[in-house]
């Protein structure tokens, strides 16, 4: 005959597996979040420090064991002018796509929180291009661009310009791809600075109403100082993503033409996979980590700053 629950004796349960609830009692949040650790490991950690490691060997494919050579990959980039020339299409790359996203993020996020009629279907098309895969995105836009046969040429002609520009020439390529770079990452912007937007208390607009302040004032005495932190992460977060962005540009240019659009993940791609030379390509993506590693560090140094100074 079963006991009644009641009149269990806790101490009934096996003595086994009280130091295993005990263990898992104090310590549920490393467990919990174990399984993303080891993920971010394997996933991450691991060719970050195989990459580390290649960059100090001479390794190409298809020959002998790697051999280790020290700094010699690194100073073959620092005399390199393939990959100066790489570095400075990456900067402006990153610079005016993270700009150009960053003002349309900001300025939709002001109309949706304005509030209007359908304002939920509005947002849910404009997080449209976010989702789109970036292969994908990649090939609309490369059919859209065609000189010959693309929706946009043949829109300028029905416009009457008799001849439009052709999108993905040397000199109109490296905008081009900044345009894309625009169109897929300015969603991310749009949601991350209405989520702002919407924090600011109301009541901070109503007083400085009462005080005489118009929108134009309150906007830069106002949204502007409290959106701050959230745009600087945003900002933080493009920068990085565009930096080393390669899907758009090897799809829709492969680096060309002449090299017009050859962004360092696609140096550090091309040297590793189709010259063959592992070693000197794990240096050039090494050398992509180093810039973004800096620039992260410089930027939440700023941040930092900049919540010190919020708080106060």
């Amino acid at each position: 005959m079963n006991k009644p629950i009641a009149s269990m004796n806790p101490h009934d349960t096996p003595a086994v597996s009280d130091p295993i609830m005990r263990f898992l009692d104090r310590h549920a949040a490393y467990v919990l979040v174990l399984p993303t650790v080891v993920a971010i490991v394997l996933i991450n950690l691991y060719p970050l420090l195989y990459a580390a490691v290649l960059s100090f060997q001479e390794a190409k494919l298809g020959t002998a064991a790697p051999i280790f050579i020290g700094l010699d990959n690194y100073r073959r980039l620092m005399a390199d002018p393939e990959i100066w020339n790489a570095i400075r299409i990456t900067l402006i790359f990153t610079l005016f796509s993270v700009v150009g996203s960053v003002l349309i993020g900001l300025g939709l996020a002001l109309l949706l929180n304005s509030g209007f009629r359908g304002r939920g279907i509005v947002r849910s098309l404009f997080i449209i291009p976010w989702a789109i895969p970036a292969f994908v995105a990649a090939l609309i836009w490369a059919w859209m661009f065609n000189d010959q046969f693309g929706i946009i040429n043949a829109g300028l002609k029905q416009l009457g310009i008799a001849r439009p520009p052709i999108w993905l020439d040397r000199n109109n390529a490296i905008w081009s791809l900044i345009l894309v770079m625009i169109w897929k990452s300015f969603p991310f912007q749009l949601v991350v600075m209405l989520a702002g937007l919407q924090s600011i208390p109301a009541e901070m607009y109503d007083a400085a109403a009462v005080d005489g302040a118009n929108s134009r004032q309150a906007f830069w005495s106002i949204t502007l100082p409290l959106l701050r932190p959230v745009a600087m992460v945003s900002i933080l977060l493009a920068s990085i993503n565009a930096f080393h962005y390669f899907p758009i540009p090897w799809i829709l240019t492969g680096g060309g033409p002449s090299k017009a659009t050859n962004v360092l993940a696609i140096e550090a791609y091309t040297v590793a996979f189709n010259a063959g030379d592992m070693g000197y390509g794990a240096a050039g993506a090494m050398l992509m980590f180093f810039f973004i590693m800096i620039g992260a560090l410089v930027y939440v140094r700023l941040y930092i700053n900049e919540m010190r100074t919020y708080e106060k």
